[in-house]
């Protein structure tokens, strides 16, 4: 049904144009009828009517500002004016201002209905192109995410990218990151877990991951074909990145009650993706020959690595065992110790972090939980054989 208002300050003739017609016949339900323009105000933009009869001379707001105050809120909503013969000059100002049409005052019961019904067919020609344009966008994102799972694969070549790119209307300019997040089903926190299937899980983390991803409008977010969900984030900075990461896991971790795997990349160009999401695939692949203990701890240690303090006793009482006994499960099964495996995961941040020119040594050195510069070098250079100085000069031997 159609959503009628009436305005008119006058009784008899707010009572004459309810009762025209049985407006139910033309698919239309009154939801108001308004004495003043201050009242018709508020009740318009309360109630979203489709169809308003406007007086044009009302006490407080006339018709003609009652209009101009609702068309931004109500841009498909028909305007029909009813004017005096002393008005006239009036309603040409309201049609200026895109009215569907006036009426003079006595109003003709047939021109009424007349009016009414061209309005009714107007509506229906606008909703109908509104159905089209949400099947085409529906369409549209089913495309995008059927190319963009192609694309992270390898299956598009360089020149189709572009040309789906200008298609589909994606915009990933600048540095871009990859980021990966996969739910742990080895691993259940919560015992409400029956209520989670396979579906409503993507639906909920695809969700957040847009939520939180507002703020960067030609971000992407998409499902590949193994569960993955990805988001590509365009004109990237590593510590931006991270923090926002690191706030979609919590929040999906506390809403879904499950340990949820992240992972990321940082690309300068977007021809490196297809390589960039084998590395984030393989990696999170190789949770799966992990004991739960050393999933928990591991990515435990992946998520708190810029904190100074972080010890291996801590992590153990996160896990709630022994830190000699999680000391050996993480030497068996990640094949280095606490330490090593800290140290490797800073220094893999680290390099992220160095691709953007304007953060100094010393602050990437804080951001990755090293109290000084100095510790932080040699650190560096354990892991990638040279020092963060020479790799940023363009001898960039490890990533």
């Amino acid at each position: 049904m159609w959503k009628l208002m009436i305005a008119e300050d006058e009784t008899t003739i707010r009572k004459g144009l309810r009762f025209a017609a049985n407006w139910e016949d033309y698919s239309i339900t009154i939801v108001g009828e308004a004495e003043d323009g201050e009242i018709a105000l508020e009740m318009a933009m309360e109630r979203q009517p489709d169809i308003l009869f406007v007086d044009i001379n009302m006490p407080f707001l006339n018709g003609l500002e009652l209009m101009k105050a609702l068309r931004e809120h109500l841009p498909e909503a028909i305007f029909i004016v009813i004017s005096g013969y002393d008005e006239f000059s009036y309603a040409q100002q309201a049609l200026k201002m895109d009215a569907f049409d006036y009426l003079l005052k006595p109003v003709n019961k047939e021109e009424l209905i007349k009016t009414v019904k061209k309005a009714v067919k107007i509506l229906e020609k606008n909703n109908r192109r509104r159905q089209v344009d949400l099947q085409l966008e529906d369409n549209k994102a089913l495309l995008k995410e059927k190319f963009l799972q192609e694309w992270v694969t390898g299956m598009v070549a360089d020149d189709e990218v572009r040309k789906q790119f200008q298609l589909l209307s994606i915009q990933l300019e600048g540095p871009v990151g990859i980021s990966m997040f996969k739910v742990v089903k080895e691993i259940e926190e919560s015992i409400t877990q029956e209520q989670w299937n396979d579906g409503l899980i993507s639906f909920s983390m695809k969700n957040i991951i847009k939520e939180h991803l507002k703020a960067h409008p030609f971000s992407e977010v998409f499902e590949d074909p193994l569960g993955h969900m990805i988001a590509l984030l365009p004109n990237a900075e590593g510590e931006v990145l991270m923090r926002l990461n690191r706030e979609i896991k919590e929040y999906t971790e506390n809403f879904l009650g499950k340990v949820i795997i992240n992972l990321e990349k940082l690309m300068l160009t977007q021809l490196e993706l297809p390589d960039h999401y084998k590395m984030l695939k393989e990696e999170i692949a190789s949770y799966h020959s992990l004991s739960p203990m050393v999933i928990l701890a591991k990515d435990y240690i992946d998520h708190h690595f810029f904190e100074p303090s972080i010890s291996l006793n801590e992590v153990a009482e996160m896990v709630q065992v022994s830190p000699t006994y999680l000391s050996k499960r993480i030497k068996t099964e990640l094949g280095a110790s606490f330490i090593t495996y800290l140290t490797k995961v800073r220094i893999k941040k680290a390099l992220m972090l160095m691709k953007d020119p304007h953060l100094k040594i010393y602050e990437i050195a804080d951001m990755v939980g090293y109290s000084t510069q100095h510790y932080f070098s040699n650190a560096f250079k354990k892991v990638t054989g040279i020092s963060p100085t020479v790799y940023r000069g363009g001898a960039k031997s490890y990533e």
